[in-house]
């Protein structure tokens, strides 16, 4: 197409939110002279995608600002249309097949207009669609709408029908999709190591005692967000984005001086714990609540003998009002970041 979208819409919009885009027009310098060409943005659901060519006659929502001239720019040789403080009024939701929830559902704004190129006597039409989009109404359903977004820009094949993805892909792409998306949400060059993808895995398939290699395994769309995690009230995706969010906002530092273990199993945990002194610690996500962090460490029995405790996890609200550092310097029982680091040396940076 002639069309292109310079800058896509965000993939998550909330309703009555503004967002900005802009669109291009790869043959600017033919068009014939006159009146100024307006393009006209419009927005679509999926299977109105699929029937590109034909004018959508029903409309599914009300999209405010919805129109914006055609400019060429001499000096760059750019002609884009730049549409500002766009709105999306209201949203007609398709009728849901099953378990399907409005997180699931995908949009894209359309973008038409009709051309006259210099020499040619009849106007032509041309339109392009944006990336997809999910619309929400409610911050609260965010992550939700983000669960549906990644999987599609990471999942979809070239060249596909508006908007199909495939229901299972390999674990392999799956961590990959994760680790990028970690590393870029928290803007960390420290990746999400062999260890934390292994837990990661044993997590979404359910499989807290397999030992083996995940990589060729098929993971569905339900594991990674529609079905909740085995006893508890949250899917996979949630807990995860809940550990990345935490990081982004209180732990970024800790992370990128790789302080936090991370992702890692009570198996695990206890192996690599069982033969340290009293007061080794390490910091881990929580694995039973959404955004928490947790110590792990080494204590005495009553009888002399060692025994691997959990401090209750510290969540975003705890971290506002004191900092991961000092209540790390507050608890006298850990010593020695594992594998036996004094935690003064490490953690002294961050004491207030």
């Amino acid at each position: 197409s002639s069309l292109v979208v310079e800058k896509q819409p965000p993939q998550v919009i909330k309703t009555q939110s503004k967002f900005s885009t802009t669109v291009r027009y790869l043959l600017g310098e033919k068009i014939a002279p006159g009146k100024p060409v307006v393009l006209k943005a419009q927005i679509i659901n999926e299977s109105q995608a699929r029937n590109q060519g034909s004018i959508p006659g029903d409309t599914v929502g009300e999209l405010l600002n919805n129109t914006a001239i055609l400019e060429h720019n001499t000096a760059s040789k750019n002609t884009c249309a730049t549409f500002r403080n766009m709105s999306i009024k209201k949203i007609k939701r398709a009728d849901r097949k099953g378990t399907e929830s409005v997180t699931e559902e995908k949009f894209a704004l359309l973008f038409s207009t009709e051309i006259t190129i210099t020499g040619c006597d009849t106007p032509y039409r041309i339109q392009m669609i944006s990336l997809p989009l999910v619309v929400i109404v409610h911050g609260s359903q965010d992550n939700n709408a983000l669960a549906t977004i990644i999987w599609d820009c990471a999942f979809c094949e070239p060249d596909r029908v508006p908007f199909v993805v495939p229901e299972y892909v390999p674990w392999r792409m799956m961590y990959s999709t994760l680790n990028s998306k970690f590393t870029s949400e928290v803007q960390t060059k420290h990746h999400l190591d062999k260890c934390n993808q292994h837990f990661l895995a044993q997590k979404i398939f359910d499989k807290p005692d397999y030992n083996g290699d995940f990589s060729n395994m098929m993971v569905s769309w339900a594991q990674f967000n529609k079905e909740v995690l085995p006893g508890r009230m949250f899917t996979f995706w949630q807990w995860f984005e809940g550990a990345m969010e935490l990081t982004k906002k209180h732990l970024k530092t800790y992370w990128s001086e790789k302080l936090i273990f991370g992702f890692i199993g009570k198996q695990h945990l206890h192996l690599i714990l069982k033969d340290k002194p009293n007061g080794t610690f390490l910091l881990r996500f929580s694995d039973s609540e959404i955004g928490g962090i947790t110590i792990a460490y080494v204590s005495t029995t009553d009888n002399g003998g060692l025994k691997i405790q959990n401090i209750q996890p510290f969540a975003k609200r705890d971290l506002e009002i004191r900092s991961l550092g000092d209540r790390i310097r507050d608890i006298s029982e850990i010593t020695h970041l594992y594998p036996n680091r004094p935690k003064h040396d490490v953690f002294q940076k961050f004491y207030t």
